[in-house]
């Protein structure tokens, strides 16, 4: 199994667990709520959208944030319609998908 594999198989368990919020509204509402522990967003997202979602991120509470995927391939692993953007509520899902996008992000670099 490759790392993206694992990646996508841990957002669709932190999906079913109810542990992710997903789209661009509903996540700009938990990342007001102070309730986002960590943040995907999609290679293909729209500047547009990509500024509305950061406009909303404030220095109260530090959110990681990874850039993975596409929009289709995120919907799919959580079984939705194609997604941009996805928040992760949960802090131990948020630790585990964040260790593995990290090690997808340095095999990218090497």
């Amino acid at each position: 199994m490759t790392e993206k594999e694992r990646a996508f198989g841990m957002i669709g368990l932190a999906a079913r667990a109810g542990k992710i919020v997903s789209g661009s509204d509903a996540v700009k509402g938990a990342i007001r709520s102070g309730n986002v522990e960590l943040l995907i967003i999609t290679r293909d997202i729209s500047r547009n959208s990509l500024d509305k979602i950061l406009k909303n991120m404030t220095s109260d509470k530090e959110i990681a944030c990874f850039s993975f995927a596409t929009s289709d391939e995120l919907g799919d692993a959580l079984g939705k319609p194609n997604r941009t953007v996805a928040a992760i509520t949960d802090k131990s899902f948020a630790e585990g998908i964040s260790a593995i996008l990290e090690n997808i992000n340095e095999e990218e670099d090497t």
